[in-house]
């Protein structure tokens, strides 16, 4: 271990307020264990916008909501005009039609606009259905969007802008008098400002106390590859535990209001419903950032990042890859980003310890301290989270423990001891997919738990306290020829953890009998930083570059080091000069990778992997 590394894991870690862990095991005679948090939750509010009404009796004047406008400039509402502006949609909605049988489908990207709408709706008691933007804008003949509209059959339909959502709408013969835009709203449909300018109506309080728990409050939409997507409900009651359970990772509330800044699409579960119940819960300021996690829109964040210093900050980490890179550029970039900074959190996809290592370094050199780097982990059935890691620890992977009231059932991998199937049950946990009997019947064990399909481990065997740690999918996990199951988790953890920070990204593939190889993406930055002459060349050259390819065969052979057999040694390597394609589903919203359809979109890049004699850019372990 490197004398500077020693120096940083010897820091203190920057105080959080974290609740002390806690873990409550059953041990069952079939070898089960029942996991759950031995902090049990506290009676909630009915529904998540409970809170409006209790921040705006305390800090009526402070920003809740902020957001560039056509400008650039930041414009915000304040918690007064948030509770105020929510009550009023919630009038509007119910005189437009809209009921807990006409529910509210939201089309578009997150903006001040939709989070109002949003909780306006939740308020009324309508049902809100986000649904990926992508669905609408990348082309194509939409017919992911209309089978997920078709599932929720809306009474009103919401975008941010009309003209850019024209194509959408008119797929979906959503006629305009039920279409809300805030912005180009087409004759006949109905304006959001006006909406918004609603006089409050005096019964809609009273309708809202008298809502019952058990109501659909959103139906967000799982997101495979593959396949018409199912509509998660979500109840009123689901959302309220999700957001205590959130909350009860602290020891107490923050005294002073959060400032955050995120990014995190609102159609899914990390964004739409940790996120934004986390802002009502706190009364906290969210900055809505427009960028993304990839090379350029990444650009955007930096701007916003160097004007808005969080008090925590989220990403995946491709997006927290780009971000480290900045801070070790811009010492006074990295002086702003971490004057309040109480924690960072990441999901999506596994964290290198490499970039884990050079974030702790510039943490300590700007504040003298660390700062904990830990993740969080749901699912759309969770309605937020299940998991997380609520306290110090140096160590990358482990995603912690079950929240209050969660259950955790973990079944040992007959195959792999020490591996466990992780199923879930708790009051954050969905009863039913809309309309879809079938699929709920398949989607629960005998005893209510939910099958995640997830792995993992103990981080310690001997002290389940220290947490879990993922140990992969197991629908991504498959059989070699000789009947062997390759777990695809760890390997591709190895093997990131050994060509960082040259690739950023990698999938497994196999030729259909004993040998494994990945196709990867190279980090462009990295590579010229660890190689200079790789700094001018196009994407076709950089992936073909003897010197890269050199430096990837080294580090190829490191990784399979002491492995002997088939299913734990990666033979081949093959960089991909194309990014992953969001129109394609090879990356999500979130900025993490569907293996699958990387797969059976490069059907030829894999033959090229596995040909024979091998192909020039294809590198060979060599041990």
């Amino acid at each position: 271990m490197t004398s500077h590394v020693m120096e940083t894991i010897e820091r203190p870690f920057r105080e959080v307020g974290f609740r002390e862990p806690s873990l409550e095991i059953e041990r069952r005679g079939d070898g089960t264990l029942i996991l759950k948090s031995g902090t049990p939750l506290p009676p909630t509010r009915a529904c998540t916008t409970d809170w409006l009404e209790h921040w705006a009796a305390i800090r009526p004047a402070s920003p809740m909501l902020v957001q560039r406008n056509g400008e650039g400039a930041w414009e915000s509402v304040s918690v007064g005009e948030v509770w105020r502006t929510v009550r009023a949609l919630a009038s509007a909605l119910l005189s437009h039609g809209a009921s807990q049988s006409a529910p509210l489908v939201i089309l578009s990207e997150n903006s001040t606009a939709q989070a109002l709408l949003t909780w306006g709706a939740l308020y009324a008691g309508v049902p809100v259905a986000p649904v990926s933007p992508a669905y609408s804008l990348l082309g194509g003949n939409y017919a992911r969007l209309t089978d997920a509209v078709s599932l929720v059959k809306p009474h009103l339909v919401f975008v941010e802008d009309a003209q850019r959502f024209a194509g959408a709408l008119d797929a979906l013969g959503i006629p305009p008098e039920r279409v809300i835009a805030a912005r180009h709203a087409a004759p006949g449909s109905l304006s959001f400002e006006a909406l918004a300018s609603t006089v409050i109506d005096p019964e809609v309080e009273a309708r809202h106390r008298q809502l019952p728990g058990s109501l659909p409050a959103k139906y967000m939409f799982t997101s495979g590859s593959t396949g018409m997507p199912k509509a998660v409900v979500q109840s009123r009651s689901n959302l309220v535990a999700a957001q205590e359970m959130a909350a009860r990772v602290f020891a107490k509330d923050p005294e002073d209001q959060p400032v955050y800044l995120e990014w995190l699409p609102w159609h899914h579960v990390m964004g739409g419903n940790i996120v934004l119940n986390r802002i009502l819960r706190f009364g906290a300021t969210l900055h809505i950032d427009e960028g993304k996690p990839l090379p350029g829109p990444f650009d955007q964040t930096l701007k916003n990042l160097s004007e808005v210093a969080p008090s925590l900050y989220f990403n995946v980490p491709a997006g927290l890859a780009m971000l480290v890179a900045a801070l070790e550029r811009d010492e006074r970039f990295a002086q702003h980003f971490f004057s309040r900074l109480k924690y960072v959190y990441y999901g999506g996809a596994v964290l290198s310890r490499d970039l884990y290592d050079r974030f702790q370094r510039i943490a300590v050199r700007t504040t003298g301290e660390r700062v904990v780097l830990t993740s969080v982990f749901g699912a759309t059935e969770s309605s937020g989270p299940a998991v997380t890691q609520y306290w110090a620890v140096d160590d990358v992977g482990c995603i912690g423990l079950p929240v209050s009231d969660v259950e955790l059932k973990l079944l040992e991998d007959p195959d792999l001891p020490g591996r466990y199937e992780m199923r879930i049950r708790g009051p954050n946990i969905i009863e039913r997919y809309l309309d879809a009997p079938e699929k709920t019947a398949t989607a629960f064990d005998e005893e209510g738990f939910y099958l995640l399909g997830d792995a993992v481990r103990f981080v310690d065997p001997e002290r389940p306290i220290a947490g879990l740690r993922s140990a992969g999918r197991f629908a991504e996990d498959f059989k070699l020829a000789n009947g062997t199951w390759v777990r695809t988790a760890a390997l591709r953890t190895r093997l990131i953890d050994a060509c960082s920070p040259l690739v950023k990204e990698a999938v497994i593939a196999y030729d259909g009998t004993d040998t494994l190889g990945t196709l990867a993406w190279p980090d462009a930055g990295a590579c010229a930083k660890a190689l200079p002459e790789l700094g001018a060349l196009r994407p076709a050259e950089l992936v073909r570059h003897p010197a890269l390819l050199g430096e990837l065969a080294r580090r190829l052979a490191a990784a399979n080091a002491g492995q002997r057999g088939a299913s734990m040694r990666i033979e081949r390597l093959m960089l991909l000069e194309d990014p992953p394609s969001m129109q394609h589903y090879e990356v999500t919203d979130k900025g993490s990778i569907n293996q699958r359809a990387v797969i059976e979109r490069r059907r030829a890049a894999v033959v090229d992997l596995f040909a024979a004699p091998c192909v020039p850019h294809v590198v060979v372990s060599s041990s």
